[in-house]
């Protein structure tokens, strides 16, 4: 192994280790773009180049790993384990192919009335207040957990239910170390969910706004998921964007503060919205990295990454390839659709981005109709990021704004 090759692994090895190291990804990614997939050791490779990340993320031998246990609950363990994400294969088609055409652009009509009352209720006037809007702990919190009643067509007496049992269930992720207590409480939560779906499948649907729980429990009545299936899937809607809308939202709203050129411009246009957003996750997306693992050897233009090898995708770094984009780091109004890959490609990408896409355009489009200006804190040169690695979040993000104070036409 030459120099430069250690050179990279030890900072590839810092970087998936320590957060602080990740705080010098700049360094970290331009020499990444220019190497072979970096190898870890122990079977492990991590990629960081656009159009590599893509061949491996498109790859049908790339499956999400399943590390064994996800909770020392055991039932919530197997609720997870049959999640969507968990399936390959025929099956996973299959089981996507169930919902999957719902997430059109009649479903995002039908959300859209009530995720602008939500909007307002939670941004106006808190953004006009001197202590201005806790991002995270209105938005962030409330978005997600309104998005998953829509979709599973929720009565609104059961909402605050589906808030409390999502985020119980959701902590227990990844978490080893619960007192008994804590597991007995999330182990409650999970029987009161599954009465709440079994009383669903009691019930004739009369609500429905996503359509998405109405069609888990008709494919069920059809034989076309079981019983731990149906409950899995549910949960899978249940739990949707508690880490990845929610930052997306913090990300791009502190982008946006932090950009006034871009404000400024959607003040002019408010119709880039959309456009804005998307430049803002590529730039900014929640998810830093995800982990696939090859069934079957992947041949890369720089290299062979093997099979049953572990393939950490850096998407942060994809998303800023200086080899295939002019001025990666920089927010750009044309950048072509297909160099955005913040939300994945292939069998895994987010089933879920369209309904994260309107969330932000509305988010932009709304702040660039009622402010007149806007700031956010932190600023662009000291923020803080939360400890994980897959999920790249601000810390904190508080924003404030002056208001328009004419009616008229601008």
């Amino acid at each position: 192994m030459d120099g430069d090759t250690e050179r990279l692994r030890r900072l590839a090895l810092a970087f998936v280790g320590n957060p602080e190291e990740r705080l010098q990804w700049p360094v970290f990614y331009d020499l990444a773009y220019s190497a072979p997939p970096v190898n870890l050791g122990d079977g492990k490779y991590l990629v960081a180049g656009h159009d590599d990340l893509i061949a491996v993320m498109k790859h049908e031998g790339a499956t999400i790993p399943t590390f064994y246990p996800l909770t020392i609950s055991p039932t919530l363990n197997e609720l997870y384990l049959g999640q969507l994400p968990c399936e390959d294969g025929l099956n996973h088609s299959r089981l996507r192919s169930l919902t999957q055409s719902l997430f059109s652009g009649t479903m995002i009509s039908r959300l859209q009335p009530h995720i602008s009352v939500m909007l307002d209720d939670l941004l106006y006037p808190a953004v006009f207040e001197p202590e201005g809007c806790d991002i995270l702990a209105t938005l962030g919190v409330r978005v997600p957990q309104t998005i998953s009643c829509l979709l599973l067509d929720v009565s609104t007496s059961d909402w605050d239910a589906i808030g409390r049992w999502s985020r119980t269930m959701y902590k227990q992720i990844g978490w080893y170390d619960q007192s008994e207590d804590e597991v007995r409480d999330a182990e409650t939560t999970y029987r009161e969910f599954c009465e709440y779906v079994w009383r669903r499948t009691r019930e004739d649907g009369r609500i429905k706004y996503g359509g998405v729980g109405e069609a888990l429990i008709d494919a069920w009545r059809d034989g076309n998921l079981n019983d731990k299936q149906l409950l899995s899937y549910f949960s899978l809607f249940l739990m949707t964007g508690m880490d990845t809308l929610t930052y997306a939202i913090g990300n791009s709203l502190w982008f946006l503060g932090n950009s006034l050129e871009v404000f400024s411009a959607l003040q002019t246009e408010p119709k880039l919205a959309g456009v804005a957003f998307d430049e803002a996750m590529r730039l900014w997306g929640p998810i830093r990295m995800c982990v696939r693992q090859l069934q079957r050897a992947v041949q890369l233009n720089s290299g062979i990454l093997p099979a049953r090898s572990f393939v950490f995708l850096l998407l942060h770094a994809a998303n800023r390839d200086p080899r295939l984009m002019d001025q990666p780091n920089d927010f750009q109004w044309n950048r072509r659709k297909d160099d955005n890959i913040a939300f994945g490609v292939g069998a895994h990408d987010c089933l879920g981005y369209p309904i994260g896409k309107m969330v932000g355009t509305m988010l932009y489009r709304t702040l660039a109709e009622r402010c007149e200006s806007i700031w956010v804190s932190p600023g662009k040169d000291n923020p803080k990021f939360i400890q994980s690695l897959p999920i790249l979040g601000v810390e904190s993000v508080r924003l404030f704004a002056e208001p328009i104070q004419c009616t008229g036409q601008r």
